[in-house]
């Protein structure tokens, strides 16, 4: 039979299909080959039955030091400094240290500083800043903190009152700035519903009330915010009243046993009262003072936030250490370096090498997370486990060790493509990591226990690099002779939560593969034939896949193109296998909404929708894949494109997160 050109078109597509369907069962054999190597022999671990085990050896058991570079990221330490703390191991032989940096700190300062002032002048001056600038803010904290003194007037007005007693189960340091919040958002949002991101704020705070409590909690903070933002009001010559009877009435519909009057009358007394005491403060010789420690509490650095983890955790009997550690800004990155009296460039590799030198001189290994990690509870004992096997069988232990990391846990924060790519990479990282540790030393930067004496021998992180946990993998392996092995541990982190974020840490990424590669050959490490080999690994890996992939996603635009011009003839091939190719196709979509269930216990709770049209909504974005799969290459095609150009990202750049 004589084809014509747009039936062989269609056939040539058709085979590509096939082809690309056939890469995509690859996952069946990475699946396996990841849960026979390496998922199914995961031991039974348990803290008690390492402890005799390591008493029958006479063995100690290994030390840790976990180590958290953290640059701004006041909005997700505190939790993950809990986190790590709470891992099952013996307190005493782990540490958990945090090392930020001073330029947040100077940063910080300048900006409390002005606000401090023109809120110090905005109150003796009698002229109320606006509540979204920062000096508006910084006044509202102070309204915040004395609403929260007068907790116990709200409780007598309210009568026994459940909400109120949730609320105070949470530390006043942490409950001021809620209420900080929830005024703001009222006056922003006026009688609208603020409800989502204070119920979740709440349920954050309280993970363990279910849904009828917390909204009856969520009725009280109303009570304490709704004073403040009325107060706020009148002191700007707002009619404070008039949005008094509106806010009461949302506060009535939380909490349905208070009556719209009893929230008004209890709103007013104490709006009344916060007023007198406002007015009373502003000739306090001590209002800057008052203010700055107010500044730390509702626009707290991460060193504000460690200050009090450290002492918190130094207060408790059966916790592991928690230290913090500062970078300079003049420190020269280099391991054991030195102070340069000069500004540096902040980067992670530095950061980290200036916390090797305080980390637990005892410590045998050193685990690195970052700053919104939650590592699998059990991976320092199977670490232990792995340690006291080698010395029982008295086998070669590997120095490094690599965990996949998950990075879904803000799924429902994130916008459709991140979504997915967020599903994508968690699933690359169970099953197909495994396999690239048959051909390349890779190592990421968190999720990931390197032996501590390897770090002196190899001279620590590389500073000046983009991609530091590639590096030192790379260099690792050439410089030692050591090779990464799979950690069957996850650990759940984010992903960027819009499509510009995850471009722009795609880009580092591919950026800094790019500048690996150009290091292994200006510095010759190792012998010519393992450099050699590993610049092929990782040029296939690297360039060689990018462009497959991004040309791959032409394919369908370009048969729709030929399509509209008439150039596909569908009709060569019989109708049941054309239903037959689109059953295929729809097989991406049902694997997505696979792996949004495997993954699911590794979301957040606390930021899932309320209503279950909103999850409905969350996971309908799912079909937006198609689209979606044209996307994915587009940074790693992008960093060949700058590359070849004499472009692209030249220093260090942090992943945005999401607040948790």
């Amino acid at each position: 039979m004589q084809l014509d050109t747009a039936e062989w078109v269609y056939l040539v597509a058709v085979g590509l299909h096939l082809f690309f369907f056939g890469l995509f069962l690859r996952l069946l054999w990475w699946k396996r080959y990841a849960d026979v190597t390496y998922w199914r022999h995961r031991p039974e671990l348990s803290l008690d039955r390492l402890v005799k085990q390591a008493q029958s050896m006479g063995q100690a058991l290994p030390r840790f030091s976990l180590i958290v570079p953290a640059r701004n990221e006041a909005d997700v330490i505190e939790r993950t400094v809990d986190h790590l703390a709470g891992l099952t191991y013996p307190h005493d032989l782990y540490e958990v240290l945090v090392v930020t940096d001073a330029k947040e700190e100077q940063a910080a300062a300048q900006r409390r500083s002005t606000a401090v002032a023109d809120a110090v002048a905005a109150l003796r001056e009698r002229r109320m800043p606006a509540p979204d600038s920062t000096a508006g803010g910084l006044v509202m904290a102070l309204i915040a903190g004395m609403a929260l003194d007068g907790i116990g007037e709200a409780a007598r007005r309210l009568g026994p009152d459940e909400g109120i007693q949730h609320l105070r189960r949470i530390p006043a340091p942490l409950l001021r700035p809620i209420i900080w919040e929830a005024a703001l958002r009222l006056l922003r949002k006026g009688a609208g519903s603020p409800e989502y991101r204070l119920l979740r704020t709440l349920r954050s705070r309280l993970p363990d009330l279910g849904q009828e409590p917390l909204q009856r909690a969520y009725a009280a903070l109303l009570s304490l915010a709704i004073p403040c933002a009325v107060a706020f009001a009148s002191l700007r010559g707002e009619d404070g009243a008039a949005l008094g009877r509106r806010l009461a009435t949302l506060a009535a519909q939380a909490h349905h046993s208070l009556t719209r009057e009893l929230i008004q009358s209890l709103c007013s007394a104490l709006a009344a009262d916060l007023m007198v005491r406002l007015e009373r403060l502003a000739a306090d010789p001590l209002l800057a003072e008052r203010l700055a420690a107010a500044y730390r509490e509702v626009y707290p650095t991460t060193q504000d936030i460690m200050a009090r983890k450290v002492a918190e955790y130094a207060a408790r009997p059966a916790a592991p250490a928690v230290r913090h550690v500062v970078v300079p800004v003049d420190f020269d990155g280099q391991l054991n370096g030195r102070c340069l009296g000069v500004t540096v460039p902040s980067t992670k590799g530095r950061a980290l090498n200036w916390a090797l030198r305080f980390i637990d001189g005892r410590s045998t290994w050193c685990g690195f997370y970052d700053a919104e990690s939650r590592p699998d509870s059990r991976v320092m004992l199977y670490l232990a486990h792995r340690v006291l096997e080698a010395r029982r069988t008295d086998t070669p232990l590997p120095r490094i060790f690599q965990g996949p990391v998950f990075q879904v846990r803000n799924w429902y924060d994130m916008g459709a493509f991140c979504k997915l790519a967020s599903l994508f990479t968690a699933i690359s990282h169970e099953w197909h990591l495994p396999v690239v540790y048959r051909s390349i030393p890779f190592v990421g930067g968190t999720n990931v226990f390197v032996e501590t004496r390897l770090l002196h021998e190899i001279g620590g992180f590389d500073s000046s690099t983009l991609t530091e946990d590639l590096e030192l993998g790379t260099r690792a392996w050439l410089k030692a002779r050591a090779w990464p092995e799979y950690l069957p541990y996850p650990s759940s982190e984010q992903t960027p939560p819009t499509f510009m974020g995850f471009y722009r840490q795609r880009l580092r990424w591919a950026s800094g593969h790019l500048q690996v590669m150009r290091k292994i050959r200006a510095e010759q490490l190792g012998t010519r034939e393992q450099r050699q080999r590993l610049l092929r690994s990782l040029w296939f890996k690297g360039q060689a896949q990018w462009l497959f992939y991004q040309a791959a996603t032409l394919v369908p635009l370009t048969v729709f193109i030929l399509w509209t011009m008439g150039l596909v003839d569908p009709t060569v091939v019989p109708p049941v296998w054309r239903y037959g190719l689109h059953m295929m196709s729809a097989l991406y979509i049902a694997f997505a909404v696979y792996l949004l269930l495997r993954y699911l216990r590794y979301v957040d709770p606390t930021s899932r929708p309320l209503m279950w049209l909103g999850q409905l909504g969350a996971v309908g974005q799912i079909l937006v894949l198609p689209l979606a799969g044209f996307l994915f290459p587009v940074p790693y095609f992008s960093a060949l494109v700058l590359a070849a150009a004499g472009k692209g990202p030249s220093h260090w750049v942090k992943t945005p997160r999401t607040r948790e």
